[in-house]
């Protein structure tokens, strides 16, 4: 059995990641790829617009969170609330990031003497729940994602849980988290990109959000 407190490159992971330490145990590695491979299905955001590129981010970045399961709970906090603003400012929410932990902790677990690294990604993920939570309550989001569903029904260009993404980037702007609405929307709300009635759609779901969150946008809904 190798030893699992031995790391490696990213760019042994990934030929354009840096220098940065990621995981070395195979087991692990593997458990990563299986986590990106299901969050790719949920959200297949991630291959329409960051395409072969992105998908091998995700692979140094998976090993990199992996090892943060195992660390001091405030210091992986703290990681864990870096990354998630730089991948927020590039258009990814942090409910992606979210999901994505509890995933990869589902997975690690299933790797023999792993339950306390699995444990401690599942804590990470709860906390940026709770955070993205403390904006706008989960029945809004669940309001919201299925509006933009039932508005967009028949559409030929459409990406599934979009509304989710949209809902979420408010979210973390009303949190603090600048730029990740307008990363989101230049893409996902483009009418070069979508159809004109799709692009509409989104970004009336996020006014919809943004009314959400204020005392008189609550009271109307």
């Amino acid at each position: 059995m190798s030893d699992r407190s031995q790391t490696q490159p990213a760019v042994t992971v990934n030929p354009e990641a840096g220098e940065h330490r990621v995981v070395a145990d195979p087991e692990l590695l593997a458990a990563c790829e299986r986590a990106i491979e299901v969050t790719y299905e949920r959200h297949p955001y991630y291959t329409a617009r960051y395409s072969e590129r992105g998908r091998r981010f995700s692979s140094s970045d998976s090993g990199w969170l992996a090892r943060l399961g195992t660390a001091d709970p405030d210091h992986a906090w703290g990681q864990v609330s870096w990354l998630a603003q730089v991948l927020a400012a590039r258009g990814m929410p942090t409910v992606l990031l979210e999901e994505h932990l509890a995933l990869l902790a589902d997975q690690i677990r299933t790797v023999e003497g792993e339950q306390v690294r699995a444990d401690g990604l599942a804590g990470l993920s709860r906390r940026l729940r709770r955070a993205r939570l403390g904006s706008l309550d989960h029945d809004t989001f669940v309001e919201l994602e299925r509006d933009l569903e039932v508005r967009t029904a028949g559409e030929s260009t459409q990406l599934p849980r979009a509304g989710l993404l949209v809902v979420s980037a408010v979210a973390d702007e009303l949190r603090g988290l600048e730029g990740v609405e307008s990363s989101l929307l230049q893409w996902l709300a483009d009418p070069e990109v979508f159809s004109p009635t799709w692009a509409r759609a989104v970004r009336t779901t996020a006014d919809r959000a943004r009314a959400a969150a204020s005392p008189v946008g609550v009271g109307q809904r």
